[in-house]
């Protein structure tokens, strides 16, 4: 059984000058126990850092510290992940949930043969890759929402995520911060729209 959890950063939609694409990252654990032991990685980092129980590691609202011990907790996680995004370059034309839901439904059937996948609260997104599974048939994808806040894995998928868009957007933290997850990619797939 494979574990996955996925989180999306960007908008879909015409391109404007913040959201230029929309970019989904799936994290993947290939048991339980890479599962746990990652959960009591993050758990241990939180105490240390002396944060509250219910802190959430959020890449773009943290402050530097959690956010510099956060990426380097990473490198010690046990995890793969699959990264998709695509470029809204031309504004006569949209990159939709439907979309990138396809496109993430078609590497997960590609791949494995039973996954439960845990994502953040989005209920339109959600709902887009229900679609595509039942369209599809299939019945090994199990999928369920969760808030962000209370699973430590989505905050791992929320980091993964807006690395993935820094590296695709090309900013001057991109680099430094993907190097991090480099060794763990197991697609990044750029779209031009």
């Amino acid at each position: 059984m494979i574990f996955g959890y996925i989180d999306e950063s960007g908008a879909p939609g015409i391109a404007s000058h913040s959201k230029d694409c929309l970019v989904v990252s799936l994290i993947l654990f290939s048991s339980e126990e890479k599962r746990d032991k990652s959960i009591s990685i993050i758990e241990r980092l939180r105490n240390e850092l002396r944060l509250p129980d219910d802190y959430e590691f959020h890449c773009s609202s943290n402050s530097t510290r959690p956010q510099t011990e956060f990426l380097k907790t990473l490198t010690n996680l046990e995890f793969r992940f699959i990264t998709i995004a695509i470029h809204k370059n031309d504004f006569k034309k949209t990159a939709s949930y439907s979309r990138i839901a396809g496109l993430l439904v078609d590497e997960i059937q590609k791949r494995f043969p039973e996954i439960k996948i845990e994502m953040d609260s989005n209920p339109i997104f959600y709902t887009e890759i229900r679609k595509e599974i039942r369209k599809r048939r299939i019945k090994y994808i199990k999928l369920r929402e969760r808030n962000s806040r209370n699973s430590r894995l989505i905050q791992v998928a929320d980091y993964v995520v807006n690395i993935s868009a820094k590296k695709v957007k090309n900013t001057p933290t991109a680099n430094r911060w993907y190097k991090a997850i480099a060794k763990k990619v197991l697609a990044f797939i750029e779209i031009a729209d």
